[in-house]
């Protein structure tokens, strides 16, 4: 099992990761809120926990709808009577913005482990003696 060595966490890796799968789950639960209820506010603070990855997301989101409408609106209308989105248009956008935004905390979580993995590699190197390396 990854960082674990004869039964021990190695560097706090069990906790570390249930700190990110906490993480993941909410910015999950927010896009969720914001697409169940059309909450902004929702939207707007799951891309805050995202960044610097909610920056891209927020790309995505807006040009992906932008082809939803353009592309499904070859084929059916994309508003309501009352000048409202289609229902299949609400429906698309509000699941393309969840799945952006959990790919964005995805997409830190990868990022931090780089880091962390980079820093690790480094601190390493400067502890070898020079004479020894190769």
């Amino acid at each position: 099992m990854r960082g674990v060595e004869r039964g021990k966490a190695v560097g706090g890796v069990r906790g570390l990761r249930a700190v990110e799968a906490g993480y993941v789950c909410v910015v999950a639960g927010l896009a969720v809120v914001g697409a169940a209820r059309g909450s902004a506010a929702a939207y707007v603070i799951s891309i805050l926990l995202t960044l610097p990855l909610g920056v891209v997301a927020t790309v995505l989101i807006y040009g992906g709808y932008a082809a939803l409408k353009g592309v499904g609106g070859l084929w059916a209308s994309t508003t309501t009577g009352d000048g409202g989105d289609a229902g299949w248009l609400s429906a698309g956008s509000a699941a393309l913005n969840v799945t952006v935004l959990i790919a964005a905390a995805l997409g830190n979580v990868l990022l931090l482990e780089l880091g962390a993995r980079r820093r690790t590699a480094a601190r390493a190197r400067r502890a070898v003696p020079p004479a020894t390396r190769s």
